[in-house]
């Protein structure tokens, strides 16, 4: 499947090397030899007439054989991908509409989803695969395809669930909510809001718009931003590995292994286009080469019959020798350079971690010689420095051991996987294999780190994937930051994974088969794994509604709070109804609900399905637990239901505060 050898048999080298646009550097066309589908050229200009001077120009030449697939493409692959595509997305109201959300469990979505949600990814995949298989590879038709894989993955829990998933896009939701009104992000409520950029941009599409809330942008935000991370990939991908098929083998790699699930709506998903963006610029019309005297790429050589020099010395002459300069017009270069300052001066006020991972990236481009823009380097840095020192100041200030680590070692692995592994059968399986699809990333990337080592003599890209793991050292930013750290340097690996996988393929066209059937199993497994947490975070319309009308009843400072912070508590109210007193041990009130209840005195209390569901499947209480702390609180006469629907209520506080 990712074999580039479709375009390189006996006599079609000058067909193949003249239709592909990807390489790295300009060659010539030579007719009597096939062009590398590693190295296609980017634009193939023809070498010197081989006559010489004073021969006749009609003298004839050899005849070039015609390419093998010149002739017309079979039906099949003209419509299969189409129909196959079509289809897919013809299952999928089916699915929403045979899906039962009720049986949610320990096994997440994967365990109830309608045959036919099966049905609609298997033939995306296909459609993707038999587009990839045909002659010649329409692109539209694989972007097309390539979409409704999305739609069928990633967008799959937005097809069956009626509202978006997640708690946290709603707790952002909540944010953007609370900027929308007076534009001042409110103090001393969530660290997030030192870096406001996120949520003032939306508020500014939300006022603009003229509606009230961004529920359905909720829904449909993962599907659309994972839509343009794969464009980033893809564009990448064009850079490193050339061809005409690995580029888009490396953009479903991608869809594939990314299980990390940070594409909600979110800052950091903002972030990682940004990121994108700024790395296709640096290893696309800014990369170059360190070039000797001669022009030839790669560190300096010494001349035929010297001898050979330390290898410190050849280092130090490598890193003195400059990079040549790109080969673009100035305005095309100076236009390129101010998108990627605009993108690196955005990062800065939204996100505390990317601006760091871009940062890093840059360095090791600038320091090999692999990109002519150093200047971006102080760009960003300035930017973030000069943000942090006065917009966060008070952050710096107050809350310097979120990038120290107070101490805490080993705080970043225990939070992120120790503490997460726990839970019903379904709960453990779903976390050892998100605890396994990194160790598969990094050995594929590993490999393919050493076939692009062989053939390029770089080992650059697997620095760039390597850079952000040294964030690591923040101990006590919380469990998410290993899952960023490995996404900043998840699309880098898939592409040195992919050069490991064509690499396989050209020993054997036969294995292609076999990465056909890999893909088939490998998003399946995706599924499974961003599901498995959908007994709890699953949101219905009635949760959004419910949760609504408690803050509309709610009085002016009053407290409202959910039992555990799952659902959609936080989609109102941010800096008005949530500033809880700081009680140890009630972070989240089931860890001890009648003690923190009773300490906290909460005005408003929500108790969702998904609370109950959490408790069942993960914490390991029994069937129930939340009805029986609800009933306890109205017997005591504390507290009065105003709503009550299965394990959806709202109690009110009926006793004043002491």
């Amino acid at each position: 499947m990712t074999s580039e050898t479709r375009n390189t048999g006996p006599g079609r080298g000058a067909a193949s090397a003249s239709s592909t646009r990807t390489a790295e550097s300009t060659q010539y066309l030579d007719p009597n030899r096939s062009a590398s589908p590693v190295d296609q050229p980017t634009t193939a200009v023809r070498p010197p007439s081989p006559h010489p001077q004073g021969e006749p120009s009609d003298t004839p030449r050899p005849p070039t054989p015609a390419p093998r697939d010149a002739g017309p493409l079979s039906p099949l692959w003209v419509w299969g991908s189409p129909v196959l595509a079509v289809l897919a997305v013809v299952m999928l109201p089916l699915a929403a509409a045979t899906t039962n959300l009720d049986d949610l469990g320990g096994w997440g979505l994967a365990a109830v989803l309608s045959p036919f949600g099966w049905a609609a990814l298997v033939l995306a995949i296909a459609a993707c695969v038999v587009e990839l298989w045909s002659k010649r590879p329409r692109i539209p038709m694989l972007g097309i395809a390539t979409t409704v894989l999305i739609l069928c993955s990633f967008g799959m829990p937005s097809v069956v669930m009626p509202q978006a998933r997640f708690t946290t896009a709603w707790l952002i939701g909540g944010f953007v909510d609370a900027l929308a009104g007076t534009g001042v992000p409110p103090t001393g409520v969530d660290a997030r809001f030192y870096w406001p950029a996120f949520f003032a941009q939306w508020a500014w599409f939300r006022d603009a718009a003229g509606v009230d809330n961004l529920d359905v942008v909720l829904r449909w935000f993962p599907a659309a931003v994972v839509a343009v991370w794969a464009i980033g990939v893809y564009a990448l991908a064009r850079s490193m590995l050339g061809g005409t098929r690995a580029p888009w083998v490396a953009a479903w790699l991608f869809l594939g292994l990314n299980w990390i699930e940070q594409d909600y709506f979110s800052p950091q998903a903002t972030g990682i286009v940004l990121l994108l963006t700024v790395l296709t610029f640096a290893l696309g019309p800014l990369a170059t080469r360190r070039t000797d005297t001669a022009g030839v790429a790669g560190w300096p050589r010494p001349h035929p019959g010297s001898p050979r020099l330390p290898r410190w010395r050849r280092w130090l002459v490598s890193a003195m020798t400059p990079p040549n300069s790109p080969t673009l017009p100035p305005r095309q270069l100076l236009l390129i350079y101010f998108s990627a300052a605009l993108c690196l001066l955005a990062i800065a006020p939204t996100h505390q971690l990317t601006p760091f991972a871009i940062i890093g990236q840059l360095v090791v481009l600038a320091v090999v010689g692999r990109f002519r823009g150093r200047g971006l380097v102080i760009v960003a840095t300035l930017g973030v420095g000069i943000y942090i020192l006065i917009a966060g100041r008070d952050f710096w200030m107050t809350q310097i051991s979120m990038i120290t680590g107070g101490g805490d070692e080993g705080g970043a692995i225990e939070a992120g996987f120790f503490e997460r592994l726990e839970g019903d059968t379904g709960q453990i399986v779903v976390k050892l294999l998100r605890a396994l699809m990194p160790v598969l990333t990094w050995l594929l990337a590993i490999v393919g780190a050493w076939v692009y080592w062989k053939r390029r003599r770089d080992l650059v890209p697997i620095l760039l994937a390597v850079v952000p793991m040294g964030m690591a050292a923040v101990q006590s930013y919380g469990g998410e930051l290993l899952l960023r750290v490995i996404l900043y340097g998840l699309p880098v690996l898939t592409i040195l994974a992919v050069d490991a996988l064509r690499a396989f393929v050209r020993a054997d066209r036969r294995r292609e088969i076999a990465l056909g059937i890999g893909m088939l199993i490998l998003f399946p497994v995706l599924l499974l794994i961003r599901g498995g947490n959908d007994a709890y975070m699953d949101v219905t319309t009635e949760d959004v509604a419910m949760t609504r009308q408690a803050y509309d009843q709610a009085p002016p400072g009053a407290l409202v709070q959910p039992l555990s912070n799952v659902g959609p508590y936080g989609l109102e109210g941010i800096g008005e109804h949530n500033r809880a007193p700081g009680v140890e041990g009630c972070t989240q009130i089931a860890n001890d609900p009648l003690r923190c209840i009773d300490q906290m005195q909460p005005q408003t209390l929500l108790f969702y399905e998904s609370i109950e569901k959490e408790g069942v499947v993960l914490n390991g209480e029994q069937p129930g637990w939340s009805t029986r702390i609800r009933d306890q609180l109205i017997a005591s006469g504390q507290y009065r239901a105003t709503y009550q629907n299965g394990f959806n209520a709202v109690l009110v506080r009926v006793v004043a505060p002491q």
